[in-house]
C-alpha cells in the first residue's frame, strides 16, 4: 500500500559550513594533482548553492584518493556520520551531524556512464572546463548545456523548461561546435535528426524519442571501445544483481512505528519522514516509501470473501475488536495467510525499494500479531505466533511510542483504556527482540521525538565518522 502522507517540500540549507566544507575538499583535490569539475548548477559555488547537491567529476582511478580527502574534509568540517551510495561509478557521499543540524549530499563520479556506457569521457569534458571566478573548475557552457540536453533525454526522457531555456540560448550561439560534438556521440542519422530537431526547438520530441537516442549512443560508444564498454556494462549488472536479486541487507534501508491507537504514530511518521527528508537533502515523498501494516499483495480477507461472494466485508474499522475471534483452525489459516503476504510482499517491496535507496517505513508490522491479535481475528498461543513473526523480513529498527494510557485514550477513544494499557504492556514486552529496539516517549512533541528517531536512524544506517 503506497503512503498517502503530504510532505512539505524540504527546505535545503546552504551557509559558511557546507561552503567550507566543498572548498577544503576542492583546494585538497587541487593539492594532491587529482583533477575534477563541478556538473550543473555551478553559479555561486563554493558559497552560494542553487541545487539540492554538488556533483563533481573526477578523473577515473582516482576515487579512493579523492574518498580519503572527502571524508577528511566532512570530518574537520563538523560532520559525525555519513553514508555512501554507489550507482556505477556515481558514489553519493551524505554527511549528518543530527546535533547541529548539518547536512550535505556530495556526488563524486569517476566519468559519465548510463546503464556502462560512457558517453562523456572525463578527459573530453576536462577539455571544455576552466576555472570560474570562485577558483572552482567547471563545465563551458558549451558542454555544460549539451550534457544537460542529453543526460535529460537519455536517462529521464523529459527536459525540464528551465533546461530548456539555457540550452536554447547556447544552441543559438554555439551552434557549430555543438553540431560538431553531437556528430561524434551519434551515428549519421541520429545525429541529423537530433540537430533537425534543435533547430526547430523542438525539445519537447527530442524527450519522446529518449529512448531511441539513447539506443543510437550505445551503438556508437560500444564500436568506439567495446572491451571497456563490456566491463562496465558487466559492472553495472553485477550491482544490479546485488541490489534486487540477492537484495544485500546494506541495500535495506527497513523500519517499523508501533504503538496503540492514539498515541501519534501518524504524525510521528510525517515529521520522521520530512526530517529524514532534510538530512538527506532531497523530498521526503522522493526518499520515503510508506507502508500500513502489511506489503497487501494478499487482499484483505474480508475484501476477498466479499469478491467471492462468500460474505459481506465489515468496514466498520472505527472499531478494531468489533468481531470476535475465529475458532483455532481458522485463526491458524488467517495467520499463516496474512504470513504469506509478507513472506512473499516484503521481498518484492524492499528489492524495489532498494533500487533507488529508498527507505522503507511499514505504519504497524507483523509484530502486531504479538500485540493485538483480536484485531484480525486471530486467537492462537503466544508461541505459535512468535514462530510466524520470525519467519518473515525484520526490520533494522523498531521504533515503540510509549505514552500514558491516560494521555492516548484523552487523544483517542477507539480503544477502552484497560486495553490501551494491555497494549502498552505487550509492545513493551518486544524488547525482548533485541537492540534495534527503541522505546521513544510519545508525551513529548513530535519533532522532539522524530529528532530521537534520527539520530537513531543515522547511528543505525550510517558510518561514525
Amino acid at each position: 500500500m503506497k503512503d498517502e502522507f503530504e510532505f512539505s517540500p524540504t527546505q535545503i540549507e546552504w551557509d559558511k559550513r557546507h561552503a567550507d566544507i566543498l572548498q577544503s575538499f576542492l583546494y585538497l583535490l587541487d593539492q594532491n594533482n587529482i583533477r575534477y569539475l563541478i556538473l550543473k548548477n555551478d553559479n555561486g559555488l563554493p558559497f552560494k548553492n542553487f541545487s539540492k547537491d554538488v556533483d563533481i567529476v573526477i578523473e577515473p582511478g582516482q576515487y579512493k584518493k579523492a574518498a580519503n580527502l572527502l571524508h577528511f574534509a566532512y570530518k574537520t568540517g563538523g560532520i559525525t556520520h555519513y553514508k555512501v551510495n554507489k550507482f556505477e561509478r556515481l558514489r553519493c557521499w551524505y554527511g549528518f551531524n543530527v546535533e547541529t543540524r548539518l547536512a550535505i549530499h556530495i556526488d563524486l563520479l569517476e566519468g559519465f556512464l548510463h546503464k556502462g556506457f560512457e558517453m562523456f569521457p572525463f578527459e573530453e569534458m576536462y577539455r571544455h572546463s576552466y576555472k570560474n571566478s570562485n577558483g572552482v573548475c567547471v563545465l563551458d557552457d558549451v558542454y555544460g548545456s549539451l550534457l544537460l540536453l542529453l543526460h535529460s533525454t537519455i536517462c529521464y526522457h523529459h527536459i525540464k523548461e528551465k533546461y530548456v531555456k539555457q540550452i536554447s540560448l547556447e544552441y543559438n550561439r554555439s551552434k557549430l561546435e555543438i553540431n560538431n560534438i553531437i556528430c561524434k556521440l551519434f551515428p549519421p542519422k541520429a545525429s541529423a535528426k537530433l540537430i533537425q530537431l534543435l533547430e526547430k526547438e523542438d525539445y519537447k520530441t527530442i524527450a519522446n524519442n529518449g529512448r531511441w537516442f539513447s539506443h543510437q549512443s550505445k551503438k556508437r560508444i560500444f564500436l568506439k571501445r567495446p572491451i571497456f564498454t563490456i566491463c562496465n556494462i558487466c559492472d553495472f549488472l553485477w550491482e544490479k544483481i546485488q541490489r534486487i536479486i540477492v537484495n544485500k541487507k546494506k541495500y535495506n534501508m527497513f523500519l517499523s512505528v508501533h504503538a496503540p491507537d492514539g498515541t501519534g504514530k501518524t504524525t510521528f511518521i510525517q515529521t520522521l519522514a520530512e526530517q529524514l527528508g532534510f538530512f538527506f537533502v532531497c523530498n521526503a515523498e522522493d526518499l520515503v516509501k510508506i507502508y500500513h501494516f502489511r506489503p497487501t499483495l494478499f487482499p484483505n480477507l474480508g475484501a476477498a470473501a466479499e469478491k467471492m461472494r462468500v460474505m459481506k466485508q465489515d468496514k466498520n474499522f472505527t472499531v478494531p475488536h468489533r468481531a470476535k475471534p475465529a475458532n483455532f483452525l481458522f485463526s491458524l489459516g488467517r495467520m499463516a495467510y496474512y504470513w504469506l503476504d509478507y513472506l512473499i510482499g516484503m521481498p518484492l517491496i524492499l528489492r524495489k525499494n532498494a533500487k533507488f535507496d529508498k527507505i522503507t517505513i511499514f505504519d504497524r508490522y507483523i509484530y502486531d500479531f504479538l500485540v493485538d491479535p483480536y484485531r484480525t481475528r486471530i486467537k492462537l498461543p503466544y508461541w505459535i505466533r512468535r514462530t510466524f513473526t520470525r519467519l518473515v523480513k525484520q526490520p533494522k529498527i523498531l521504533f515503540i511510542l510509549n505514552a500514558p494510557a491516560d494521555v492516548i485514550y484523552a487523544r483517542k477513544q477507539e480503544l477502552k483504556k484497560e486495553e490501551i494499557e494491555r497494549q502498552l504492556i505487550e509492545f513493551r514486552k518486544l524488547s525482548q527482540l533485541g537492540e534495534r529496539v527503541h522505546i521513544l516517549d510519545a508525551t513529548r512533541t513530535p519533532k522532539e521525538i522524530a529528532h530521537e528517531a534520527i539520530m537513531i536512524i543515522i547511528s543505525s544506517f550510517a558510518q561514525k565518522i
